[in-house]
């Protein structure tokens, strides 16, 4: 029994009980089944060798039948074996006669007669019968005697309690066997099934030891449970446990990665506020110093509100895909990349930045495998980075379609600096910028492509940086996965023909 709150007991339900209780109830069915089968084949057997008895001694009489030489009168001469037969330990009582032509010529006058007539020659027949109250079984057999023109009848009874007396000591045999089977199996059982379940008892144990050593280690012991030992009936629980602590593990991860991120890159621009407070303290907002302080904090603030976006953003894109297979979302790449680049145009303007999509925009759809606020994020990064890092009264071009063998494709290209080849590895790496001799430090945080490479990553697609046009700025293509419906088709993923099988490139 287990105490729950508000004093109601509820019983634990118990694996070994269930399975003690499903195998011994069908196992007690099949011993009554049994039961009545062996009683019924017990039945047979005792009535079989009484009856064999019994036949034996009316043959032994209708044998000793005899005519006389003058009087033609039925004579008989009893042999002693023809009773003696008969004894049995319960000393039932034995009945006879021996009858012709309607008389009884010896033996016991009242014992029932049966239909002459009706009965075959030479063959003993049985039947049941009650003589002075008692249940009797009777053997019966006709004769027919040279000379002498009707059949001679023998017949020998005898009372039923010695059989029944054998039935019911092999019946009560019966009934201990079986008891002693169910009884002995449920023992057998319940220590087999305590040891069948001896794995799981270690699994526990291994979890329990997991438990102390993460807590005497400050931490949680996430590794997947070792799979040799578990039987194949509890792998899939076990293969659950694990994706679990996968997801957990992922979970803890992440927040610990943001946990140190925002710890490292929080202190500097609270640095900053704090020593511009400062100063505005002690020059007030009249003077020049304090309204300097004061852009300088407003830059800070703009500057710690874009960073903590970005690491949200990152942990998000940092969380972990479900484990268990399920049906992908299906986005409209086109729709998203406008709907976007459209968001983006006031930053871009404010920059004297133009920002052109070229890909058909006549209402076709280009379908991918992802979820479709992971595709926007994913690009509303490479745009802010392409806008952020761009030369006054650039271009950046975002381009979506399909090319041959290659699937969805989305590009963004701008005109800026670009980013040196040697460096194109390290930009992935969070909080890695780009130092350029002779320019200002870049105020980023260094998470843009981060966050594109984590979003890359849970969308399947894959990134990758090459310069622009005429070897300028940078462009930046990601490969999505085509969704599963269309995966397989011959024809193109763009419901328009005229974009049917290529990316638009920009003109000249």
């Amino acid at each position: 029994m287990a105490a729950f709150p508000g004093g109601r007991a509820e019983r634990v339900p118990s694996l070994r009980r269930r399975l003690l209780t499903r195998l011994l109830v069908p196992l007690a069915a099949l011993a009554v089944g049994l039961g009545v089968g062996g009683a019924a084949l017990i039945h047979g057997f005792v009535q079989s060798t009484h009856d064999r008895l019994l036949a034996g001694s009316t043959l032994a009489i209708a044998e000793r039948l005899a005519v006389g030489d003058d009087d033609g009168e039925v004579t008989v001469d009893l042999p002693a074996v023809a009773f003696g037969m008969l004894e049995s330990q319960a000393r039932d009582n034995i009945y006879y006669n021996v009858a012709h032509e309607g008389g009884v010529i010896t033996g016991y006058l009242d014992l029932p007669l049966p239909d002459i007539a009706a009965m075959p020659t030479n063959v003993t027949v049985f039947r049941d019968a009650t003589y002075h109250g008692h249940p009797v079984r009777v053997a019966a057999q006709v004769r027919r005697l040279y000379g002498v023109p009707q059949p001679v009848l023998v017949q020998v009874a005898e009372t039923t309690e010695g059989r029944r007396a054998v039935e019911v000591n092999l019946l009560l045999w019966l009934t201990l066997l079986e008891v002693a089977l169910v009884g002995g199996s449920g023992m057998l059982v319940w220590g087999a099934v305590g040891r069948g379940l001896a794995p799981l008892g270690r699994l526990r144990r291994v979890i329990d030891a997991r438990s102390t050593r993460g807590a005497a280690g400050g931490g949680l012991a996430l590794v997947p449970l070792p799979l040799a030992v578990v039987p194949a009936e509890v792998l899939p629980l076990v293969v659950a446990i694990n994706g679990l602590l996968a997801r957990l593990d992922q979970s803890i991860g992440t927040m610990r990665r943001f946990t140190a991120d925002a710890s490292h890159q929080l202190r500097t621009p609270l640095a900053v506020l704090r020593t511009h407070l400062a100063l505005l303290r002690r020059h007030g907002t009249d003077s020049a110093e304090g309204r300097a302080a004061l852009d300088d904090v407003e830059g800070a603030v703009k500057r710690l509100e874009r960073l903590l976006v970005q690491l949200l953003a990152l942990a998000r894109a940092d969380e972990d895909a479900p484990v268990m297979p399920t049906a992908p979302e299906v986005t409209d790449l086109i729709q998203v990349a406008m709907e976007v680049a459209a968001e983006q145009v006031p930053a871009a303007l404010a920059q004297d930045i133009e920002v052109r999509f070229e890909g058909p925009e006549d209402g076709t759809a280009l379908r991918v495998a992802g979820n479709p606020v992971l595709v926007g994020e994913l690009l509303g990064n490479l745009l802010d980075n392409a806008i952020r890092y761009n030369r006054p009264g650039g271009t950046v071009a975002v381009r979506v379609g399909q090319e041959p063998g290659a699937g969805p494709v989305m590009e963004v290209e701008d005109d800026g600096p670009g980013i040196p080849e040697a460096e194109r590895g390290r930009v992935f790496e969070r909080f890695y910028r780009l130092t350029r001799p002779g320019e200002p430090p870049r105020t980023g945080s260094g998470l843009g492509l981060a966050i594109v490479r984590a979003l890359a990553d849970r969308l399947g697609a894959s990134v990758r940086l090459d310069a622009g046009q005429d070897g300028k700025g940078l462009k930046v293509t990601v490969s999505l996965r085509p969704a599963e419906k269309d995966a397989g088709s011959k024809g193109s993923l763009v419901d328009d023909d005229a974009a049917q099988g290529r990316l638009p490139r920009p003109g000249p």
